[in-house]
């Protein structure tokens, strides 16, 4: 196989296993915030001690101040992404954050003085649309659409938009895994307070959630993704990613019993067809995994990013 076919494997398989972030944070009963932080905590630990390992310490020199900014960023766009996933159904939350790239190409006009093209402006009306028919779908029980967690699913658009624009700002001259390693690294500093001061008992079961969710789900998996993007290209990338949402929603009704209701399966394709529209438009620097923001230029040839 080619490597760009090898690449394009990587990139959908690693969308799909993503799709289980909503499975361990409703497994993982702790607050948002501390969830984030063992995640990001674990992902440093790895991230650096695999380049340790391979001999790449120039790689551990602090980066520039703008980095620390999107580490800022990234705490707070995973603290409401995993807010939402608590307070309402996995598949509205995950559909409804996949809306960031649109938000991403509106704010780019305001922070970066970019067109913004005519097809985003309506792929943001079509995606608005598919938030009110999720908003409006019902539901029972764990799979309730509750307007709090539409709300923080809203929120955590808007805050991976603002990150991508941060990194897009910072990123050309800094190795991918740099960034990396020193957004978790500032995330997990920004909630560490909160991991201090709340109330919460940390069980063996709880840990090894945890330990998948930073160690194998985002920081081997970040590692994976920054080697997949050498061969595939961004707008591609793109794409693929929005398998993550569909893989979240199917294992949501499958294994946490959620009702897949009409308003959330016509307001995610909703929302994923305006994606992938903006993505098919975009520059090849624009796009980036809403999960897990680790795609980004130094190394790869694009300038974007998760997560």
């Amino acid at each position: 196989m080619s490597r760009h076919t090898v690449g394009s494997v990587a990139i959908a398989s690693l969308a799909l296993v993503w799709g289980v972030i909503g499975i361990v944070v409703r497994e993982v009963d702790l607050p948002a915030m501390v969830i984030v932080f063992f995640r990001v905590a674990l992902c440093a630990a790895v991230v650096a001690c695999a380049l340790v390992v391979i001999g790449r310490r120039a790689w551990l020199r602090p980066p520039r101040a703008g980095v620390f900014a999107a580490g800022v960023a990234l705490a707070v766009h995973w603290s409401l992404y995993f807010a939402a996933i608590q307070r309402t159904s996995v598949a509205s939350a995950v559909l409804i954050t996949y809306a960031a790239p649109i938000f991403m190409a509106l704010l780019a006009r305001v922070v970066l003085d970019e067109r913004v093209p005519r097809r985003s402006v309506m792929a943001l009306a079509v995606s608005v649309a598919g938030v009110l028919l999720i908003s409006l779908s019902g539901g029972s029980a764990g799979a309730e659409v509750r307007p709090v967690g539409v709300v923080l699913a809203l929120g955590a658009a808007v805050s991976y938009a603002v990150l991508i624009i941060l990194v897009k700002r910072v990123a050309a001259d800094v190795e991918p895994v740099t960034i990396v390693l020193y957004q978790s690294l500032t995330a997990a500093v920004v909630l560490l307070p909160a991991a201090l001061i709340a109330d919460y008992t940390l069980t063996a079961a709880q840990f090894g959630y945890l330990a998948l969710l930073g160690v194998g789900l985002t920081g081997i998996s970040g590692v994976i993704y920054i080697s997949a993007l050498r061969w595939v290209p961004a707008t591609t990338a793109g794409i693929l990613s929005y398998m993550e949402p569909v893989s979240a929603a199917v294992l949501a009704a499958v294994v946490l019993g959620e009702r897949l209701t009409w308003g959330i399966a016509v307001g995610g394709a909703m929302i994923v067809g305006a994606g992938v529209s903006v993505a098919l438009n975009s520059p090849e620097d624009a796009m980036g995994s809403v999960e897990e923001p680790v795609r980004l230029p130094a190394a790869t040839g694009h300038a974007n990013l998760r997560g």
